[in-house]
């Protein structure tokens, strides 16, 4: 077998694993949308709370944008994997720069995930 279709295998597998991830980060957003209303249904005299939560209404649309993002990347360099045309070389540089792509992502969500859930302990 040739090796750069192991790569290619890895690669595409990875990238299913990945796309899994991100639906499961969509969904958690969704579900943090969710408890922010029940927050704001709580406490809607508050202003700190009120301007928390916009400030995280916009954080949950933006994460969502760049998850959309970074979805069609992923996919779009799934697809050029089925490209036998293209060097390895090409292939390698441009998975590793998706992967760097998720993988910010995945460190950014975390915190962003983090500090969610301390404001929503705080003020539920």
């Amino acid at each position: 077998m040739d090796p750069s279709t192991d790569n290619r295998t890895f690669y595409h597998q990875e990238h299913r694993e990945w796309l899994s991830t991100l639906d499961f980060y969509q969904d958690e957003i969704k579900f943090f949308q969710n408890e922010l209303a029940l927050i704001l249904h709580a406490n809607m005299s508050s202003m700190s709370i009120l301007e928390h939560a916009d400030e995280y209404k916009l954080i949950f649309r933006k994460k969502l944008e760049t998850l959309d993002e970074l979805r069609h990347s992923i996919v779009k360099h799934d697809g050029s994997l089925a490209d036998n045309s293209k060097d390895d070389v090409g292939i390698d540089t441009s998975h590793d720069h998706v992967r760097k792509e998720y993988e910010t992502f995945k460190e950014n969500f975390d915190l962003m995930k983090q500090n969610f859930k301390r404001f929503a302990a705080k003020n539920d």
